[in-house]
């Protein structure tokens, strides 16, 4: 058989295809029905191809949409561990899912903080004994850049900010322990410790401003209402007498100037510096003008000073106090001051020459402040800080798990569908679609061939009309 005749005989089976071959009642007439058998057969030839194009179709939808589609299916774990959950999460991190049996968790089961402090706040400095011992009786005696004159009051205040500090820190802590962790699903060790760092950061930049905010507002206060210290650090209050009648005398208050270099006090040089303008600071010292007369040891003429030259009063150091300043309030002072001396053993034991009560304590000298990763920084730089050198929060995640208590983790799984699955899938819902098309297919050649006949019939009417009135007319 040659390849002609093959092809020849191929187009004939295609083209005399027909599934649906009728029967030998399907002739009769019914209604407007075609009852040729042969037009029959054509129609039905048509229904075939149609089928077919349909079939082909469905098969092509089917089998696309269920390669492109992959399974999924959910998968329980139960008896979960820590190390199970990790391995969990790193194969299947975005549809892992794992319920916590409790929603709520302090942080105090879990969380824990250590706080180390600048060593001033934990030395002797800031005791009540070392305090005491710096007191001098006629400290306002003193020029107002003298140590002798704030030391007190200054390592007051600075034990004050210990204190104040220590307990704004010790409430923050315990705000940490009373905050609850809400969670639904059990946390990852990297999520949680995101967590509670974000958390603990808030609360650490929020807390200095309780001590902060209200410093601002006293220095702030103090100066613009001229409070006059008591130690005559920012005003001189005075009575100078009349030179005509010795027992009349006039009440005189003047601000205190001040220069960053003691050895000038010349006005032209510290006149922007006046208390009543600025709080300002010097360095501190130990100087060797003191009171003439030690019956009026508050009789000290402030008067001559430091408005005019010290020349002529023969002041002259004695030795500088490294970290330390005067100010317009003692306040001014400790604020400016970096504590140098303290971590001088020198230094300390000279103060013993200026303060005699330190020999009667029990201070030992070799214990000077240890290195301070804060050292050299103004006692102003290190409030916000609060004092804190280091703070470190410990994250113990076995805890938090036993807290979580997750009873069971799911995961879902993506399986890529395979090809014998696919033809099973359409083998099994082969028949029913068979006889779905079949219908189908039937239908529509159906109605299409009734609506070519209706137009077929339609046009011959228009013909048949228009040839009659042609002939009326004629």
């Amino acid at each position: 058989m040659k390849i002609k005749d093959i092809f020849e005989w191929f187009y004939t089976k295609i083209y005399h295809y027909n599934l649906f071959i009728p029967n030998e009642e399907e002739y009769h007439e019914d209604n407007d029905e075609p009852t040729d058998p042969t037009v029959v057969v054509k129609h039905q030839r048509y229904a075939t191809r149609l089928y077919i194009l349909l079939l082909i179709i469905t098969i092509y939808i089917v089998f696309i949409l269920n390669l492109m589609n992959p399974q999924t299916r959910a998968i329980t774990l139960s008896n979960i561990t820590p190390s199970l959950y990790n391995q969990l999460r790193l194969k299947h991190p975005e549809t892992l899912s794992c319920p916590c049996t409790s929603t709520s968790i302090s942080y105090k089961t879990f969380v824990s903080n250590t706080i180390v402090y600048h060593p001033i706040c934990t030395s002797v400095f800031v005791s009540e004994e070392w305090i005491k011992a710096l007191y001098d009786l006629y400290s306002s005696s003193y020029l107002v850049m003298d140590f002798r004159t704030t030391a007190s009051s200054q390592f007051k205040f600075l034990a004050a900010f210990c204190s104040l500090s220590k307990t704004l820190i010790s409430q923050a802590l315990t705000d940490i322990d009373n905050s609850q962790l809400i969670t639904i699903q059990l946390l990852s060790e990297n999520e949680i410790q995101s967590e509670i760092s974000g958390n603990i950061e808030i609360i650490q930049s929020s807390t200095p401003s309780q001590l902060i905010r209200p410093l601002d507002f006293l220095h702030v206060t103090t100066q613009s209402i001229f409070f006059i210290s008591a130690l005559k650090t920012n005003f001189a209050v005075y009575i100078r007498l009349t030179v005509l009648i010795a027992s009349i005398g006039k009440f005189y208050v003047a601000p205190t100037y001040y220069s960053p270099d003691p050895n000038d006090f010349n006005i032209s040089a510290v006149q922007s510096s006046s208390c009543e303008l600025t709080s300002s600071v010097t360095p501190a010292g130990f100087f060797s003008l003191t009171p003439a007369d030690n019956i009026f040891p508050n009789a000290f003429i402030y008067e001559m000073w430091p408005y005019f030259s010290t020349a002529d009063k023969n002041l002259t150091i004695s030795s500088m106090i490294d970290g330390f300043f005067g100010g317009c309030t003692p306040l001014d002072a400790v604020l400016a001051s970096t504590f140098d001396c303290l971590y001088n053993q020198s230094c300390l034991e000279m103060l013993v020459d200026y303060f005699p009560q330190l020999s009667s304590t029990d201070f030992a000298w070799t214990d000077a402040l240890s290195v301070s990763s804060q050292k050299n920084q103004s006692l102003k730089n290190i409030l916000p800080k609060l004092f804190v050198e280091e703070w470190s929060t410990n994250i113990n995640y076995s805890k938090y798990f036993i807290q979580c208590a997750p009873v069971s983790c799911t995961y879902t799984e993506t399986d890529q569908i395979s090809l014998f699955y696919t033809i099973s899938l359409f083998l099994s819902i082969y028949g029913g679609l068979c006889i779905i098309l079949r219908s189908t297919a039937l239908f529509l050649i159906y109605v299409w061939m009734k609506l070519k006949r209706y137009s077929i019939n339609n046009n011959n009417n228009i013909n048949i009309g228009i040839y009659f009135e042609y002939n009326e007319k004629r």
